[in-house]
């Protein structure tokens, strides 16, 4: 009997297990084909758990829990997979009818874009609920009591806004009709006009982001101009005068060109031919500017001071065989017979300057000739030719023999003198390169 009841309650404990995880696997395999998201609603009055959630209308999904919160409901709801919503999305409690219960509609459907993911969370911004009946009715007693008479038998409020409006509008209505017209072309324009008219508004945004972005200039160019201001009213004399004195200049120059209307106007023209030209020869002077700087930097390196000439030559590369140059140019420039025109130009021309070839022009550009050296290069054939020569003072009074042994106490002079000791040239070689080189010159 007791392995009998052992066997029976075995057996009861196994169906009960896999009761259990047959509710467990269908519960997941449920949950793997559904997307799971949160919304949060101000209110959910109306709604229960089980409840639809809809797009387009149709279900597609339900509420699986609702959970209330100090300042709004945390609904939680699931989507068949099979249905794909925005990741934007928003939700809305709809109202099918007063008596059915309500769902939750999913807008807009998804056309394209990122899509819900599992425990995605709607905030209360993207939710909304309907309005309640209780809502609508009290507001409506509320605008029906605004309106009613204070006192009974008087006017109410809006029965006096009809009679005020009654008595103004009374034979008005041909005014009215005129009018309503006027604003009906009026509407038409601006309606043909439309594009015209939001450029001219996106304008205006442009320049006032513009403004906006500068503020730091306009706030700087404001207390300039009232820097300026303070300093205009702080001296009305000097600006009177100042006015004063262009009045009078602008008197002048008015007299001179009455004066001189011709003169001006012939000026005027050559100013104008003279700027047509140099208009022509933009691109030459942008080309001689351009070169100038350069080519004058050069000329000025060719000519070095110590030796007071130019270290360049100018060449002539034309002229080294001016047939050639003279007679192909002819040859360029003829259209028919360009062969035979270069052939005559070389039978009488080449008798004549055959022996025209120069490589460099005929004379010198350097028109004195002469040797330039530093200071520190020149050496004096005379001591008394320096500069910085200082001659020797008179001879000492005769005192006279000097004792034998005794030194004298003014050595002997050379006769001329002789230079200082700092200034005593150098004691070279003789040979013919010293003598051509000055001393203290590089190597």
């Amino acid at each position: 009997m007791t392995k009998r009841r052992w066997m029976t309650g075995l057996a009861v404990a196994f169906v009960l297990i896999l009761v259990a995880g047959g509710v467990l696997l269908f519960r997941t395999f449920e949950r793997a084909d559904r997307t799971y998201a949160t919304a949060y609603f101000a209110n959910s009055t109306g709604l229960y758990p089980g409840d639809d959630i809809r797009i387009l209308g149709v279900r597609v999904g339900g509420v699986e829990t609702i959970e209330a919160q100090p300042q709004q409901v945390k609904i939680t709801f699931w989507v068949d997979d099979q249905y794909k919503v925005p990741a934007d999305a928003q939700a809305v409690i709809l109202s099918p009818s007063l008596v059915s219960a309500r769902a939750i509609q999913l807008v807009p459907a998804y056309t394209e874009g990122p899509q819900m993911k599992n425990d995605a969370v709607i905030p209360q911004t993207r939710t909304a609920v309907p309005v309640e009946w209780d809502d609508l009715r009290e507001q409506l007693t509320k605008l029906v009591e605004a309106l009613q008479p204070v006192e009974p038998g008087e006017v109410s409020t809006l029965g006096a806004f009809v009679n005020t409006a009654a008595d103004n509008l009374r034979g008005e209505g041909a005014n009215i009709h005129h009018t309503l017209v006027k604003l009906s072309q009026a509407f038409s324009a601006l309606g043909d006009h439309s594009g015209d008219m939001f450029g001219a508004i996106r304008n205006i945004s442009l320049v006032v982001s513009a403004l906006q972005d500068s503020t730091d200039v306009m706030r700087s160019l404001n207390r300039n101009l009232a820097a300026t201001t303070t300093l205009l009213t702080d001296q009305p004399n000097e600006v009177r005068q100042a006015l004063a004195d262009m009045n009078a200049v602008a008197r002048e120059v008015t007299g001179f060109v009455a004066e001189n209307r011709e003169p001006v106007g012939i000026t005027a023209d050559k100013l104008a031919s003279i700027s047509g030209a140099l208009d022509e020869s933009l691109g030459d002077l942008e080309q001689t500017l351009h070169l100038a700087p350069t080519q004058l930097s050069n000329f000025v390196n060719i000519y070095p001071p110590a030796i007071g000439g130019f270290a360049g030559a100018f060449s002539l590369n034309n002229f080294a065989n001016p047939i050639q140059f003279l007679c192909g140019a002819i040859e360029a420039a003829s259209r028919l017979g360009s062969e035979q025109a270069a052939k005559l130009c070389v039978q009488y021309l080449a008798p004549i300057v055959k022996n025209r070839q120069y490589n460099f022009p005929p004379l010198g550009v350097n028109p004195v000739v002469g040797a330039y050296a530093r200071p520190n290069e020149i050496t004096y054939s005379e001591d008394w030719l320096r500069p910085d020569y200082i001659p020797p003072g008179p001879p000492p009074p005769d005192t006279g023999p000097v004792p034998a042994g005794m030194p004298s106490q003014t050595p002997p002079m050379p006769d001329g003198g002789a230079a200082l000791p700092a200034e005593a040239p150098e004691v070279g070689s003789t040979d013919l390169h010293d003598m051509m080189v000055p001393a203290g010159a590089g190597s």
